[in-house]
């Protein structure tokens, strides 16, 4: 595996500082703490919700296990609802709108504090006035849990990763995939192999529009894994191992603006030395490791955000270093040098031990802060802290545009989602992320309404839906929301189907042929929207051989009527 190396020294002055300062907080001090970001009450704003265990007689060291959600009332945090007796640490908790009615659930695992060996798993509903417990199964430990929606029915599904207790067998290692029937989750106990003291994410790699799974952790006979499996067709396969890890958390970002979303990779090694990389997506979903030595940290977290307002994704680390201090560590890039150096001075506090660590503008002025929650390592009582910090910059950041270009097509039961004209005044356009909202009436999103990193989707929905009504926000690296788009409808049409419209090869590397009734002219766009110079050949044909490999959208006109289809160069 290549390596390549990125040294500080590289990195210009003016990137090395980055300043925060501590905010008091209501939110309670996690031991063994995981957290997620969303707004429950959408008043706006973004709340929190916490798992893990608490100190309740002050004597140092965690005593009951807990989990609660926090509401944002103008940048102060109140407790909003103790999740029930006997939840979950030392395992993760997301947010969820499972019944599409618009209000965030959540779904939680880990142990129970006072029942180490009683792995639990539940869900809770959101009701508009709190929240209750509605689902209460075995659970995992020592593993993450992720929010997708695998198969595009609209339907949030997700996944759980960790070992998980079985009576008469032992320990298990899946990772199992809930899926959202619209009536209740179907469960696939052992969608991949599972990791223990890992992460995994579901993302889409190659632009294809179907999500691939990226996963390390120690497998089930504790050895450090690292893989990635792309989707073909719904079917997860291997398609390269990275450097084994552990004891560490992984978070993605389009670092370099290129389209592609990358990863970064915080934890330990296949020695148990710590280890911190960046692994740069070529497109295709193959990744090229860039280390950054001596920086990496065990027991640890991570999360990406633009941290410095120039429009490009950091990210920010905790955990323990070599010697078992804890460490709170900010990373920016440089877009010039393409490559990252630690902030210098940042006012964090040093916290370690299991940490946990989320970016998210918790007072609205379009800067990133951190809320962070671990052990304090120099407290001789070993007291765990929840912190808030304000970023201080003062550089503006406008909120992004909202994309102008809808369009939309219907191919029996597919709805293909594609748009374009977003911009942002720092954000480079190609690592803009988006909210797509759809729903069976005006302003509704009863059929989905969650965050892609296209600008592009699809739908498969049940035959009954005809017609939908659909909007997209544009979100920059710092996280903003641009304000809606028209809503729109564009009178969906059955043209691709009633034609018999059809592209192959697809994948194509040379020339793409168009299949069906001819075709009297084409339209080639990038899938940042860029309108590219291609001509439409005598033999229904266009050539394609001189396009970067990624995915595209072919406009083909017939009989006065335009369908779109997806191309995929290889």
């Amino acid at each position: 595996m290549k390596k390549l190396y990125v040294f500080a020294f590289f990195i210009p002055m003016m990137f090395q500082s980055q300043t925060f300062s501590e905010v008091s907080s209501s939110i309670k001090n996690f031991y063994y703490g995981s957290s997620d970001i969303g707004d429950f009450n959408n008043d706006g704003k973004p709340d929190v919700v916490y798992n893990g265990a608490i100190d309740i007689d002050a004597d140092g060291g965690a005593d009951v296990t807990f989990n609660e959600a926090y509401t944002n009332n103008n940048g102060i945090f109140s407790a909003y609802g103790n999740l029930d007796t006997g939840v979950t640490h030392l395992g993760d908790i997301k947010f969820i709108d499972y019944n599409n009615d618009g209000l965030l659930d959540i779904v939680s695992t880990g142990l129970s504090y006072q029942d180490v060996v009683n792995y639990k798993h539940y869900r809770f509903l959101n009701n508009g006035s709190g929240f209750s417990k509605v689902e209460d199964t075995g659970g995992k430990v020592y593993g993450s849990i992720e929010v997708f929606d695998f198969n595009h029915d609209g339907k949030q599904d997700y996944a759980i990763n960790g070992p998980q207790y079985v009576h008469g067998t032992g320990f298990v290692y899946d990772l199992s995939f809930y899926k959202n029937s619209g009536n209740g989750f179907q469960l696939t106990q052992s969608w991949l192999s599972g990791t223990q003291n890992g992460s995994f994410k579901v993302l889409d790699l190659n632009n294809d529009q179907l999500l691939d799974v990226v996963i390390f952790g120690y497998d089930k006979d504790t050895n450090p894994v690292f893989k990635v499996y792309l989707n073909s067709n719904g079917t997860l396969q291997e398609s390269q191992t990275l450097l084994p890890l552990a004891s560490g958390k992984l978070a993605y970002a389009d670092f370099n603006a290129d389209g592609f979303l990358d990863l970064v990779a915080i934890g330990q090694d296949g020695n148990y030395d710590e280890y911190l990389g960046v692994f740069m997506n070529d497109g295709t979903g193959h990744f090229t490791t860039q280390e950054i030595p001596g920086e990496g940290l065990s027991a640890s977290s991570v999360d990406v955000g633009d941290l410095n307002n120039d429009g490009y994704y950091d990210f920010v680390v905790i955990g323990d270093d070599k010697n078992n201090d804890g460490a709170v560590n900010v990373f920016l890039y440089n877009p010039a040098s393409q490559s990252f150096t630690k902030a210098s001075n940042t006012s964090l506090y040093n916290l370690g031990g299991t940490g946990n660590v989320r970016l998210f503008d918790y007072d609205g002025n379009n800067h990133l802060d951190v809320l962070m929650t671990g052990f304090d390592w120099a407290d001789p009582d070993l007291n765990s802290f929840t912190k808030l910090y304000k970023n201080t910059s003062t550089e503006t950041n406008l909120k992004p545009t909202a994309p102008t270009h809808l369009n939309l097509n219907k191919n029996g039961n597919t709805f293909n989602f594609t748009w374009s004209g977003a911009t942002d005044d720092k954000t480079p356009v190609n690592a803009l992320q988006y909210e797509i909202k759809v729903g069976t009436t005006q302003g509704a999103q009863d059929v989905a309404k969650y965050i892609v990193t296209t600008p592009s989707w699809f739908l498969t929905l049940d035959s009954s839906i005809q017609q939908v009504y659909w909007s997209v926000r544009s979100i920059d690296a710092s996280k903003v929301y641009s304000d809606p788009s028209v809503e729109n409808t564009l009178g969906v049409n059955d043209f691709s189907a009633k034609t018999k419209l059809s592209i192959y090869p697809n994948p194509a590397s040379e020339k793409v042929f168009i299949k069906g009734e001819k075709a009297s002219a084409i339209e080639m766009y990038s899938m940042d929207g860029k309108k590219l110079n291609v001509q439409l050949n005598s033999d229904q044909s266009v050539t394609v051989s001189d396009l970067p490999k990624g995915m595209y959208i072919l406009k083909i006109k017939i009989n006065n009527n335009w369908g779109i289809q997806k191309l995929m160069i290889k």
